[in-house]
C-alpha cells in the first residue's frame, strides 16, 4: 500500500518514515491534492502486516506540530494523502484514532492524492547520506529521537543502532 504525508519539511518526513519497520521506497518531493497546489511531502510504500495505518498516523502526528496553526501551515499542511476512496476512509479513521493521543485538537486531515513529484535523486535520502549537516542535527535528529523513544517497536534496527552509536553514545561521553 502507498501513502503520502505532509506536515513538516520533506527531509524530516523522509528520515522519519524511512526509519520505520515495514516502510520502503521512501521519497521526498511534492504532493498535490488539488490541481496546481503542491506541498512538501514524503511518499512511501508500507506493509500493513508490519506497520498499521494507525501506527503511521501516530508517528506522523507525533513528529510534527499537528496541533499548531502556525504561520507556515499553508506551506506545510498537516495531512495524509489517500491513494483511493477506500483508503481515504481508512486514513481519516487512523487520524481520528491517533488524534485521541493529544490534548489539543489535531489539524491533520485526510486528503485525496492527485500526484507526487519526487525531488532529484541527488537530494533523496538526505539525512542518512549526511547526518552531520547542521539542519540534520538541529531539526531531523530530534524527530528521530522522539520516534525511537515513543515508538521503539516500530523503528528499524539500523536506525536504532545509529541512534545508540551517535546520539546516546555522545550523551554518555
Amino acid at each position: 500500500m502507498y501513502l503520502a504525508v505532509s506536515g513538516t519539511c520533506y527531509w524530516c518526513m523522509e528520515a522519519v518514515f524511512s526509519s520505520l519497520r515495514g516502510v520502503s521506497n521512501v521519497e521526498q518531493g511534492f504532493v498535490a491534492s488539488k490541481q496546481g497546489k503542491y506541498v512538501e511531502a514524503a511518499f512511501f510504500a508500507f506493509d500493513e502486516k508490519t506497520v498499521s495505518l494507525e501506527d503511521i498516523a501516530r508517528v506522523h502526528l507525533s513528529t510534527h506540530s499537528c496541533t499548531s496553526n502556525h504561520s507556515a501551515r499553508e506551506k506545510y499542511p498537516s495531512a495524509m494523502y489517500a491513494i483511493d476512496k477506500q483508503q481515504h476512509a481508512a486514513v481519516a479513521n487512523a487520524i481520528a484514532i491517533a488524534a485521541s493521543d493529544f490534548d489539543a485538537p489535531v489539524m491533520t486531515s485526510a486528503k485525496p492524492f492527485v500526484a507526487f513529484y519526487p525531488n532529484p535523486s541527488a537530494v533523496q535520502n538526505y539525512f542518512w547520506r549526511q547526518p552531520d549537516k547542521p539542519f540534520c542535527d538541529s531539526k531531523i535528529l530530534p524527530k528521530l529521537k522522539t520516534l525511537a523513544i515513543t515508538f521503539p517497536r516500530l523503528v528499524k534496527p539500523s536506525a536504532v543502532q545509529y541512534l545508540r552509536e551517535t546520539v546516546y553514545g555522545a550523551e554518555r561521553a
